[in-house]
């Protein structure tokens, strides 16, 4: 006789909570996952991402960790982009240019991406005589609005439930569960009780009619081309919960890159978004809490802020592997 399937439940819909549902679901043996969200794709904050994959250091966080997160999910990205499944799942591979007014070195992920080099001096006289250096590199985009339901879908075949549902006590969420997984965001500071939780707000515009091989940076702006929108950005700020649209910085971005890039003065704007970045002042909180619950144990997985999509994958790795152990030790107290 089969035993009843051990019961993990995630809170969160965005792309941390679903790549963590998923690998559970897909990766433990007589395993029952149910994603519960008050809201699901595509109104979500992962849905307005242009979905670059994009490693930098985020404050607080070690950086041995955020490289080893963004490792695995290149190479889970780019063995997604060779595959049938590519398009339906909204990746793709793209060449990035990143640019400064002033003299930078090759990132710190120069070795673990492909392609990675400094622009030449003529490059940038022809291209963009505005800026002094710059480097580029092959990555790919992930887009959150397509690989989401891409990804949901997956999930729900491979034995998956997902629940609409407000989760508000998480002590309470706790006691339906032998095993919990905090992807809440910016919710998490009243689930968890983490004061460090703050929003950083990001205003972007989606457009198309204008074809663009590369994706562009230049900060504050960015231009992300995809499948079929691009992503004309952004703002950064911090501890600004407003999410109504702000015409001074639409002008502002669309003036923004198309100095970049002419062609986007003939572009066709789809719509503007406005987002929360769920940014956490002690950095990512990727780690198993055995206090929380008298009984359950609860892996925290929020805090990623703008690099949600560039460590996904392998952040779901690391949930998966504290899962793992979890289920280990109940299983022999068990016995």
């Amino acid at each position: 006789m089969t035993a009843n399937p051990t019961r993990i439940g995630v809170i969160g819909a965005g792309i941390i909570g679903m790549s963590s549902a998923y690998r559970l679901q897909t990766e433990l043996v007589n395993t029952k996952v149910t994603v519960v969200a008050d809201a699901f794709t595509p109104n979500l904050t992962s849905d307005g991402s242009g979905g670059l994959w994009e490693l930098y250091d985020f404050f607080n966080t070690k950086p041995e960790r955020i490289r080893k997160w963004g490792k695995d999910t290149y190479a889970y990205l780019k063995k997604l982009c060779l595959s049938p499944e590519s398009r339906i799942a909204g990746t793709s591979f793209l060449r990035v240019i990143t640019l400064s007014r002033q003299a930078i070195e090759l990132p710190s992920f120069a070795n673990e991406v492909e392609h990675c080099r400094k622009l030449l001096k003529e490059e940038l006289e022809t291209r963009f005589p505005q800026c002094s250096d710059g480097f580029s590199f092959t990555s790919m985009t992930c887009e959150p609005k397509i690989y989401l339901p891409w990804l949901s879908q997956k999930f729900m075949v491979a034995g998956g439930e997902m629940r609409q549902e407000k989760v508000s006590d998480l002590s309470v969420f706790c006691d339906q569960y032998d095993l919990v997984i905090n992807c809440a965001g910016l919710m998490a500071s009243t689930l968890a009780n983490d004061s460090s939780l703050y929003p950083i707000r990001g205003q972007v515009i989606k457009v198309k009619g204008v074809d663009c091989l590369n994706g562009i940076l230049l900060k504050p702006f960015y231009i992300l081309p995809g499948l079929e929108i691009a992503t004309l950005g952004g703002t950064h700020e911090k501890d600004n919960d407003d999410t109504t649209v702000d015409e001074n910085a639409k002008e502002m971005i669309m003036k923004g890159c198309c100095e970049l890039e002419p062609s986007f003065k003939n572009a066709v704007v789809e719509m503007d978004w406005v987002g929360l970045r769920p940014a956490r002042r002690n950095g990512v909180r990727l780690e198993l809490d055995t206090s929380f619950h008298p009984t359950t144990k609860v892996i925290h997985n929020y805090g990623h802020a703008g690099i949600g999509v560039t460590t996904h994958w392998g952040c779901a790795e690391e949930v998966l592997s504290l899962a793992r152990q979890c289920l280990e030790v109940a299983s022999k107290a068990a016995s």
